[in-house]
């Protein structure tokens, strides 16, 4: 299943199960055949369409755009780069998770107080 498919899929659960009429009706520039279109693969969803279902159900968008372009690139090489981009977002999102975790850990009562 492509990006673009799951996508809606998650869009779709958010409220318990729209249907692809009201799918059509909420993700700008949509329309019924775009949604059976993505299913079937024939297209995939615009860069705005994919933001505008990211930010709704609370994904990365910087890393949905990332994965959509990854869908549409036409040989293995440009799809092999972009697999490249997302593992260093990933490292780079951890990296700042791990810095901040260790920012607000609490100060060691192990530090002795100077002597007077």
């Amino acid at each position: 299943m492509n990006i673009s498919s799951k996508l809606i899929d998650q869009y779709k659960a958010l409220d318990g199960g729209k249907s692809d009429k009201v799918i059509a009706n909420e993700v700008p520039s949509m329309t019924v055949g775009n949604v059976s279109q993505v299913r079937t693969g024939l297209r995939h969803l615009t860069p705005e369409q994919a933001m505008f279902i990211a930010e709704r159900c609370g994904l990365d968008i910087g890393e949905v755009l990332v994965k959509l372009d990854m869908e549409k690139a036409k040989t293995p090489e440009v799809r092999a780069e972009f697999e490249k981009i997302l593992k260093r977002l990933a490292g780079a999102v951890a990296g700042i998770i791990l810095t901040m975790g260790m920012m607000a850990a609490p100060a060691s009562d192990a530090v002795a107080s100077p002597a007077r």
